[in-house]
């Protein structure tokens, strides 16, 4: 299709490190379509070898999608149940577009929105794009105010007229508006800063609304309550739930919207669905959704107000979905992907209310949702609902239950499982439950196993490919039931592992709704997934030492910089940390109890054990209710907090990071905040009373108590030597360039493991045709 002879694509494989890995799926290799043409959209076409109409910018992918096999017409005339769903163009975002978003969301990001704003900036991104595409009078007068001269401009002046004109559309559409909240929050350096923004966004294209939500998704390092749904996660959950369905849903319902992704999925897959003949003028589903994040809300207000679809959204602050009846109306496709492991309310001891599959334990609503997705369908309805992996094999006997009642009343229709890392805020592997209501059950459960697609991206995350998606959607239509008129040709092949289990057999395995209890899998990996698994586990190992020996080369002169006279000689002046800082101990035993702290809590609660390296790890077992959270707000940690042990083994202090805001003290800690005016910057701070004999100071005070013991008024007598505050920066910005090489090193290492195991692997195992012939049919 790209017009190149076999030799020159050999070349290609062998001498390009980025060309695109195979797949292997029943003894063959394949490509992904899309990946191969984003490949060679990066590829322009030589002068002497381009034909007659082609210019100078003309890519190889280009070439390859004019030569692509068309569809007969009367193919096209022949309606087919699963065409409907094809997941759009294979389209790459505008490479501008993405250079655009890269300057948005680099340093210019924290001149205009800060080290600590980053929902509010991004929300700054989404009101002028809205106002931009919606309302183009606001805009223009946005864009003169930035380029007149003739008077004093203000940043702040700016900022409020943008958020009450997008509150004026949001409330004009019956969306809760927040807009003129959020933007005052920013605070710009340079009014020229916040001009460069505008004119930025004012460069975009008209698809590039999604670009911003993923960009700022990835780097926000969303805890796992926060983060927003990956978009082909969305689309794949849409996807099931258009092909599950007889007929196009007209109400689309989320009861923990996020960020919106899951009804702008929806949206989209409605659209799409349109391009097929006769489909032009079908009606586009009512959107509905509910959220516990005031600051979210607008955001998926305004994507969906530029989809041009019907919504209704609405702020849920207190209780769960099911303590209120919302819709009123039953509707046709529910799309979740509900927090894990929460908490019903902080002081339940018996589930109330009505369960119908069996009440689940106390303290986990993971088997909730599902049991209220259901309860809210219309009958021929569906449900996508995003499940933790646990929640399929449970030991819990309520959990249990809850599964038998699932499987014998046959409202499980399809289970999904996905790959792990696909999530900012996790690396937990999750699946997808697609649920049927009541009126259609069944007798069997198709498990599908997409472990082992999609492709690592630098920073460690997993992303699926569109044909990734496309392959488990072909493998739901292969092997589900046809219920409709016969279909005019063969269904797609199922490429992906699966098994179709009745219910005798989900009796016989506990009832367990995870695939990988039900999918066999070979003693050795197959051999194209493990040849992906190691080629990815190398690429990574190659980013890595390319990361590294920048950062090896970025501080080959720092021991220079550090010793300068400058740096050396400047003077120092000596203080102690009372007269620094404000100095909080951590809460009492009775204001926070043991039996107040549950893994199925909100807010984490920061111990001793979780002061590593100068950093705090996530608090996943010791977490408490908002509300007592709330009750505690002299606790709570803001960004830039120096936290040190108060009260057992004495170690060095570790800093509050920007997503770790509003945690909770324990009783064993005890909290630094640097004065503003007291002349000292948090990170060189830190850094000092990280220093071994900062750290024996601490500990020889503690020492003379019965237990290792440090006041408050005797850490705060502890002092420090400060030098001016532009010394203190450069000191801790060239520490903590240093500590990211560390970092580095360490995940280069760890990755050279990882790949040396599967190489192992690979080595030790049984050869592919000894692994046929061992094999078993499956059934």
């Amino acid at each position: 299709m790209a017009g190149v002879t076999r030799a020159a694509v050999t070349t290609w494989e062998r001498r390009a490190a980025d060309f695109p890995t195979p797949r292997r799926t029943a003894g063959e290799d394949y490509f992904n379509e899309s990946e191969v043409l984003g490949w060679l959209d990066e590829r322009r076409v030589p002068s002497h070898r381009r034909a007659l109409g082609e210019g100078e910018h003309t890519t190889y992918g280009d070439r390859a999608r004019r030569h692509r096999p068309g569809t007969s017409v009367a193919q096209e005339g022949v309606v087919r149940r699963y065409a409907e769903l094809t997941l759009g163009p294979r389209e790459r975002p505008d490479p501008r577009d993405v250079e655009i978003v890269r300057k948005l969301m680099g340093p210019l990001a924290e001149r205009v929105g800060g080290a600590d704003q980053a929902v509010a900036y991004l929300s700054l991104l989404a009101a002028l794009l809205f106002l931009r595409d919606t309302r183009p009078g606001c805009w223009q007068k946005v864009q003169e105010y930035v380029m007149t001269g003739a008077e004093p401009r203000s940043s702040i002046a700016l900022l409020k007229f943008v958020g009450s004109e997008t509150d004026a559309v949001l409330r004009g559409m019956g969306a809760l508006p927040d807009m003129q909240d959020a933007l005052a929050r920013l605070e710009p350096r340079r009014f020229q800063d916040l001009a460069q923004v505008v004119r930025l966004v004012g460069a975009l294209g008209p698809h590039a609304f999604q670009l911003l939500i993923e960009d700022y998704e990835e780097r926000a390092q969303l805890r796992s309550r926060e983060f927003f749904t990956p978009l082909p996660v969305a689309r794949l959950m849409a996807a099931l739930g258009w092909a599950a369905r007889k007929s196009s849903p007209s109400s689309v319902y989320d009861p923990y919207f996020r960020g919106g992704e899951l009804l702008g999925a929806a949206a989209d897959t409605a659209m799409w669905a349109r391009r097929r003949p006769g489909a032009a003028d079908a009606p586009l589903p009512r959107l509905l959704g509910q959220t516990p994040k005031r600051v979210t809300l607008s955001l998926a207000s305004m994507g969906l107000a530029l989809r041009g679809v019907p919504f209704a959204l609405q702020l849920k602050t207190r209780g769960r979905p099911w303590e209120e009846k919302w819709p009123q109306d039953p509707v046709d496709l529910v799309l979740t992907n509900p927090p894990f492991n929460m908490k019903d309310t902080s002081q339940e001891t018996t589930r109330t209310g009505h369960w119908p599959y069996g009440p689940p334990p106390v303290g986990n609503d993971n088997l909730a949702y599902p049991q209220y997705a259901l309860s809210v369908l219309a009958e021929g309805g569906r449900a996508a609902v995003v499940m933790p992996n646990k929640a399929g094999n449970s030991g819990n006997a309520a959990e249990r239950a809850i599964r038998r009642a699932l499987v014998e009343q046959g409202v499980v229709e399809c289970v999904v499982a996905l790959p792990d890392r696909l999530f900012s805020g996790t690396s937990v592997p999750v699946c997808v439950w697609l649920l049927r209501h009541p009126a259609d059950a069944g007798n069997h459960v198709l498990f599908l196993d997409a472990r082992d697609l999609g492709v690592m991206r630098r920073g460690g995350r997993r992303v699926l490919a569109y044909d990734d998606v496309q392959a488990v959607l072909d493998s739901y239509l292969a092997l589900s039931p046809w219920e409709g008129p016969a279909r005019p040709d063969a269904p797609p092949s199922a490429t992906v592992p699966s098994a179709r289990v009745d219910r005798e057999a989900l009796r016989r395995n506990d009832y367990s709704l995870n695939p990988i209890d039900h999918i066999g899998r070979s003693s050795a990996p197959d051999s194209g997934a493990a040849g992906t698994a190691e080629a990815e586990a190398w690429a990574e190992v190659s980013w890595l030492r390319e990361r590294c020996a920048d950062l090896d080369e970025r501080t080959v002169g720092l021991r220079a910089e550090l010793e300068t006279d400058r740096v050396r000689q400047a003077p120092r002046r000596r203080a102690t940390l009372a007269a620094l800082c404000e100095i909080q101990t951590g809460p009492s035993h009775a204001l926070l109890a043991p039996q107040d702290r549950t893994p199925y809590g909100v807010v984490p609660v920061v111990f001793p054990k979780h002061l590593r390296d100068g950093r705090v790890t996530d608090s996943v077992d010791d977490r408490v209710s908002p509300e007592l959270a709330d009750r505690l707000a002299r606790y709570r940690l803001a960004p830039g907090d120096i936290v040190c042990v108060r009260s057992g083994a004495m170690g060095p202090p570790a800093m509050v990071r920007g997503d770790q805001a509003g945690w909770l003290m324990s009783s064993n800690v005890i909290r630094l905040r640097c004065r503003q005016d007291a002349g000292v910057l948090p990170h060189y701070l830190l850094a000092v009373l990280s220093r071994p004999d900062a750290v024996d100071w601490v500990r020889d005070r503690a020492a003379a108590t019965a237990a290792p013991f440090i006041t408050k008024d005797a850490l705060g007598r502890q002092e420090v030597l400060l030098p001016p505050l532009d010394v203190q920066q450069e000191i801790a910005e060239l520490l903590m360039l240093l500590g990211e090489r560390s970092d580095a090193h360490r995940e280069l290492a760890a990755a050279i493991t990882h790949a040396r195991g599967l190489l192992l692997d690979q080595l030790t195992s049984a050869s592919p045709s000894s692994r046929d012939s061992e094999r078993k049919p499956r059934s």
